[in-house]
């Protein structure tokens, strides 16, 4: 979508670990409307159910009490947790129990009950869940599409051996398209200007002090365009946050605020998507990955994005992951959009031909090491409405682009 403003317009005091996002898509897809305050409580209560373990706890939960459970309210549960005696037994909220978990890259982002109307926005800004009636948009069915049935039933039952704060690859490839096609003209620049210092090694206030200047470029970039009054306040809250930004550099670091909230989300979100890696999973300070420069190189420019996206998206993954891939051929590229128009389609037949090109381009990289593009993808369903427009329809925009499409049968009844 050429020429709207790619920068997450809600980034403060949103979630960090995007294991949330499962449980956040599988909670908009059981109702087809709600509201935030609705969302956003189910939500936490989810989140937060009580758990309870008997002694003794194991060594990660030990380590996760000590460094991360150091707020007072959580003084008599760590006392708890590392004194383990006796047959002693507690009680401990579910995330907890999956935010231990030490495979994970960070540990970081537990969820504060007390901000339940903050952490449905990245889910909004991410274009998973539809602003104004929070219900959901096809991107989620692609999430959960990806996501094992086991993991959304360990957010309602403690699960040790399905940690859904764990991403696979195809549920990071998802979410990565999602970010990028989102905060493009905010993280390719971040992103370079990361991989430019020395030994690939800072902290988030370091990252923060290079928001203020890219969020100031992109409002000049779009300033004299003619915009809606949305796009317009979303260019007034980027000069307030780089303002806001800029008010905090001179002062002591606190872990809060206008400088590490807009940062944040643009940095801990990449450590479980493996761009980014902590030396310490408890503090904000961070490595570059050479997969992280791989992205960068091929990404070029912000102008390029959906070149990026449509074009080399799946060629990159493979290339930072090291994978030997070949292209798709074109019967099992066609097997695998049919395959993903069923599974995403309306109650009308019809699935956004993006979504669909993107659920059918994981499958088939993480499946079969087959790299099927987005825009070979369109190409391949405009050949076959054009052998078989009993097979195939499409709706175009109003811009006259292809825009959903809807299968009428499989590929063997042509």
């Amino acid at each position: 979508m050429a020429g709207r403003i790619r920068v997450l317009d809600s980034a403060n005091r949103t979630m960090q670990r995007l294991g949330f996002l499962k449980p956040l898509c599988a909670l908009v897809n059981e109702t087809e409307t709600s509201n935030l305050i609705s969302l956003g409580k189910r939500f936490m209560e989810r989140m937060t159910k009580s758990v309870r373990l008997s002694s003794p706890f194991d060594e990660q939960l030990k380590d996760y009490a000590k460094n991360r459970l150091t707020d007072s309210i959580y003084r008599d549960l760590r006392k708890a947790i590392l004194e383990n005696s006796g047959n002693s037994s507690l009680t401990i909220e579910l995330q907890d129990l999956y935010l231990a978990d030490r495979s994970l890259p960070s540990r970081t982002g537990k969820l504060v009950e007390a901000n339940w109307r903050r952490y449905p926005y990245l889910g909004t800004a991410l274009q998973l869940i539809k602003k104004g009636t929070y219900s959901a948009l096809t991107r989620s069915l692609v999430l959960l599409a990806v996501t094992p049935q086991e993991e959304l039933s360990a957010f309602l039952k403690h699960d040790p051996e399905h940690n859904p704060m764990r991403l696979s690859d195809s549920q990071a490839m998802v979410l990565l398209f999602c970010f990028i096609d989102n905060d493009a003209e905010a993280l390719l620049p971040l992103f370079q200007r990361l991989i430019e210092i020395p030994e690939g090694s800072f902290d988030e206030r370091a990252a923060s002090d290079l928001l203020p200047g890219i969020l100031r470029q992109t409002v000049k970039h779009y300033r004299n365009r003619a915009l809606t009054a949305e796009e317009r306040d979303r260019l007034a809250l980027m000069t307030k946050t780089a303002d806001s930004i800029d008010k905090w550099k001179e002062k002591a670091y606190t872990g809060g605020g206008a400088r590490q909230e807009a940062v944040r989300v643009r940095l801990e979100p990449f450590c479980d998507l493996g761009l980014f890696g902590k030396p310490d999973r408890d503090r904000y300070e961070y490595k570059t990955t050479d997969a992280l420069r791989v992205l960068v190189n091929r990404w070029g420019s912000v102008a390029d994005t959906d070149r990026l996206l449509y074009e080399q998206f799946f060629a990159t993954l493979a290339m930072a992951r090291g994978l030997q891939v070949h292209d798709a051929a074109d019967d099992e590229a066609t097997e695998a959009l049919v395959e993903a128009g069923e599974a995403l389609k309306s109650s009308l037949g019809y699935s956004p031909i993006t979504d669909v090109g993107l659920f059918a381009g994981v499958r088939m990289l993480t499946e079969k090491s087959r790299i099927l593009e987005l825009a070979r993808s369109i190409v391949l369903l405009k050949a076959l409405q054009k052998q078989d427009p009993a097979l195939v329809r499409f709706t175009v925009d109003r811009m006259g682009n292809l825009a959903y499409v809807k299968f009428l049968g499989t590929v063997e009844q042509k």
